[in-house]
């Protein structure tokens, strides 16, 4: 079955790995491309301490 969204438009891939709810999806899809894990963080770090 094919998707009428294409996730390669840039509005796209920003709105399905960009969005903190697919902050899971994102941390694969990095580990997938990059070969490694990364650490999951399970909420961002705060620059203010």
């Amino acid at each position: 079955m094919r998707h009428p969204i294409d996730p390669k438009i840039d509005c796209v891939f920003k709105a399905l790995l960009g969005a903190e709810d697919n902050r899971v999806l994102l941390i694969h899809f990095l580990n997938a491309l990059l070969g490694r894990e990364l650490p999951a963080r399970s909420k961002p770090k705060n620059s203010a301490g």
